[in-house]
């Protein structure tokens, strides 16, 4: 028996080697840090950081986060600042040596051996699992998880594990979804009746009221022998929806809708709109634009959607402008809608045709119900006695939702709780129910490698299809799992082809985007309509596909990373070919394009996503697309301002600019260091407007004007003059957006280094720590000699040991 070591012995022990190695540390760095550094961080305002009071105690959270981050911004050439030299190479190297060392032993000891924890599916992960495990439609799914508990993002991202979390709100929100995901997929008995119901607008008494006959209008319709007219958007969304004729959906379920139309004294083509929405009150929310048409000739056009009972569906014009004057004026017909001779659509049906089933039951009720029979009805047919039929399900279902095989026992233990209903005589629907929803609430289901004895194998699958797919592997990454060959390099290889060349890859690439380039937040402002009034729905829907179809062209193409600064192509339709001023584009179907020579345009920098979600809907700031492109595209964020130092509320007069307040802001000592490295970015992208619009002068609100006692906005003016140019922190000065993008280029090393680290912690649910750096750098170096190809990165990161780590 070895002898016992007091404790105070091995406490005094760790103590004495810990001072050890502070003073190893603080022998090794100091050096530097006197001649590179405290010149301006000793105290006085000149820097916030003040090194003559920083430790060397790593174990110390702020300290370690301090010299982390000194030792970043050295090794990348932004310390010291221009005019201040470094000390020869042997003080150098010995102190970042020494710094590293450090760094990296600390950050291990703080992870525990384990640089995962456990991960929870996301709301969106959630949905999707759903979608794909039950069958049930992916707008169900979706909108039963988006009543799950919000999440938190890190770093942009809401997968990162460390602040998820889980609370009784959680456990009792899952039951709830699992029980109505069910509700959704455990159908039986006669399918609902497939009708057809047609809205004949000649007929319609609603419409007829709001023409007011032949000779008044209200502006809003003109009525014809067979149809009404509609001349702009100005309220016949709501004039045309289905509600206001009566139509309810009466089940949920796919429909197809017709709308037979034809444009009225048009010249050119004129648009048609199709929205998705619910009646609020009495008044109805249509804010989801499901279906855009150029018309030329008459057509009936169609679009097949997912509907549920409460759902309306409203038709409308686009891009046409309210007819001038008056529109209902007793005394001079002439200024009568029904006198005008612009363009417009003319509606004459609308027509709904569903509920739309291919089998029934559906695909997803056979499939969760495997082994069991069905009548000519759709009644659920035993074969054999209702236990064995549940444990066969559970089996089956089980083994698909954890994703793995169950252990031994482990179905009978979820199929027992259906035990006490059998013997009740209650429906087997019913008691099947019980062990389903457990399956779907427990924590084997919700988190994505709960059990610490799952062969990695299994792990690898889980991690790679959500990774890629968002969701649960399929049957072929499991079986490849279960032979033990999934990781094998040239089988992973081939996997990673195959889920991105999968339309489920799609969700990766709007998840990812929504998170990294923040598209999710596109709908976070609406656009002042008195400045912009060019916004409008369809904008804002294009804007938003071109950066993901940008994004799925880089990988589907493997094109370099730099394409996120500058590219010769992007994505548009006719109503954002239009926004950006090219010529020669038709129809509202979103198509690759060349990027005219003489365009601002290229590169997601210049989208009008990004514009739009670093603006508040009314002014722009340099501030926030300035920290957009260091934190969104380089990875270098600043840190926040220190306490009391007031943001910048831009002058929405016009008469000073946002250049002239940040150079009196710059003035402040403490404030200058930041903005010098914030403001050019910045000042670069303040050529787009808040939607995303090239300017060469700002845009201010018009004088308001009255009108019977109410003050109305008028027309816009044209402010100050906008000026992009700038000369950023390492000196590199630029007169626009154009020169901005080849300065920004000479980083493409770092915005590859940003662009693997967001995978890394997209993909794995932790955020890429210091002694994670090295293997970053080893996938960089991979790629490197290409010039860092997007696809070939994402093999990169698959193939690393982060990838797998747990």
């Amino acid at each position: 028996m070895k002898p016992r070591i007091p404790f105070f012995l091995l406490l005094a022990t760790a103590l004495f080697t810990n001072v050890l190695a502070l003073a190893s540390l603080r022998e090794d760095v100091k050096p530097l840090v006197d001649a590179a550094c405290m010149a301006c961080h000793n105290g006085v305002a000149i820097a916030p950081l003040d090194m003559a009071k920083l430790g060397y105690d790593l174990t110390d959270s702020d300290t370690y986060h301090s010299w982390e981050r000194i030792y970043e911004r050295i090794v990348r050439g932004e310390m010291p600042p221009a005019g201040i030299p470094l000390p020869g190479d042997e003080i150098v190297d010995k102190a970042l040596s020494s710094l590293k060392s450090a760094l990296t032993e600390q950050n291990l000891k703080q992870r525990n051996g384990k640089r995962v924890p456990l991960r929870r599916l996301t709301q969106l992960e959630y949905a999707y699992t759903l979608h794909d495990l039950l069958g049930i439609s992916e707008r169900d799914s979706l909108e039963l998880s988006s009543t799950l508990p919000a999440e938190a993002a890190t770093i942009g991202f809401n997968t990162i594990a460390a602040n998820q979390g889980i609370s009784a709100l959680h456990v009792k929100s899952y039951l709830e979804v699992a029980n109505k995901a069910l509700d959704k997929v455990l159908l039986y008995g006669s399918p609902p009746p497939s009708v057809t119901h047609e809205i004949d607008y000649s007929k319609s008494d609603y419409l007829a009221f709001a023409a007011y006959g032949k000779i008044l209008g209200f502006g809003i319709v003109k009525r014809l022998s067979d149809a009404y007219v509609a001349f702009f958007d100005g309220g016949s969304t709501y004039m045309f929806h289905s509600a206001t004729e009566g139509y309810q959906v009466p089940h949920a379920g796919w429909y197809k809708v017709s709308v037979d139309v034809y444009p009225y004294q048009a010249k050119s083509p004129v648009t048609l709109t199709v929205y998705r929405g619910r009646k609020a009150g009495i008044v109805a929310s249509l804010d989801d634009l499901i279906g855009v048409f150029d018309l030329t000739s008459p057509q009936v056009a169609e679009v097949t959607t997912y509907l549920v009972p409460g759902d309306l569906i409203g038709v409308s014009v686009a891009d046409l402008q309210a007819p001038p004057g008056p529109y209902v004026d007793y005394y001079h017909p002439d200024r009568n809608v029904m006198f005008y001779k612009g363009e417009g659509i003319a509606f004459k049906s609308l027509s709904f045709e569903g509920p739309l089933y291919e089998t029934w039951p559906p695909t997803g009720t056979q499939q969760l119900l495997k082994g069991m029979a069905f009548d000519e009805e759709g009644q659920v047919i035993l074969t054999k006695e209702p236990y064995e039929h549940v444990v066969e399900i559970v089996d089956e279902f089980a083994t698909r939702a954890f994703r793995r095989p169950l252990r031994d026992g482990e179905a009978e233990m979820y199929a027992s709780l259906a035990e006490p209903l059998i013997a009740e005589n209650r429906p087997f629907l019913d008691a099947v129910r019980l062990p389903l929803r457990a399956i779907l609430s427990a924590p084997t289901f919700l988190y994505l490698s709960s059990d610490e004895t799952t062969d990695e194998q299994y792990i690898l699958a889980t991690r790679l299809s959500y990774f890629l797919w968002r969701s649960m592997p399929d049957d072929e990454l499991i079986e490849l799992a279960a032979a033990g060959k999934l990781s094998d390099p040239d089988v992973l290889t081939s996997q990673v082809e195959r889920l991105l060349d999968d339309p489920k890859a799609q969700r990766f690439i709007k998840d990812f985007a929504g998170q990294a380039f923040r598209l999710y937040e596109l709908k976070a402002t609406t656009p002042d309509a008195g400045l912009y009034p060019e916004y409008d729905d369809r904008l804002g829907q294009a804007i938003g596909q071109e950066t993901e179809m940008f994004l799925a062209e880089l990988v589907e193409e493997n094109h370099c990373v730099d394409k996120l600064v500058d590219a010769d192509f992007t994505f548009v339709n006719r109503r954002l070919a239009e926004h950006y001023g090219f010529n020669g584009v038709e129809g509202q179907q979103m198509r690759r394009v060349a990027i005219p020579e003489d365009s601002p345009r290229g590169g997601l920098i210049t989208q009008a996503s990004v514009h739009k979600v670093t603006a508040n809907g009314t002014i722009t700031s340099p501030v926030p697309r300035g920290n957009y492109v260091l934190e969104n595209i380089l990875g270098t964020p600043v840190p926040p301002p220190p306490p009391g130092i007031a943001g910048l509320e831009p002058d929405t007069r016009g008469t000073t600019t946002i250049r002239e307040m940040l150079t009196a802001h710059r003035n402040e000592p403490v404030c200058a260091g930041c903005h010098q490295t914030i403001d050019p970015p910045g000042f670069a992208l303040e050529s787009f407007d808040p939607i995303g619009g090239f300017r060469d002068k700002y845009r201010i609100s018009g004088p308001k004007y009255e009108y019977e006692g109410a003050f109305y906005p008028g027309p816009y003016q044209q402010g100050p003059e906008v000026d992009p140019s700038g000369v950023t922190s390492q000196g590199k000065s630029f007169a626009d957006i154009k020169e901005y993008k080849d300065v920004l280029k000479l980083q493409v090393d770092q915005i590859a280094r940003h662009f693997v680290t967001q995978l890394f912690a997209f993909a794995t649910g932790a955020e890429v720590q210091f002694a994670d750096q090295d293997k970053v750098e080893y996938v960089l170096e991979r790629v490197a000699a290409d010039e860092y190809p997007v696809r070939n990165m994402i093999h990169e990161v698959v193939q690393s040991d982060l990838f797998t780590m747990r």
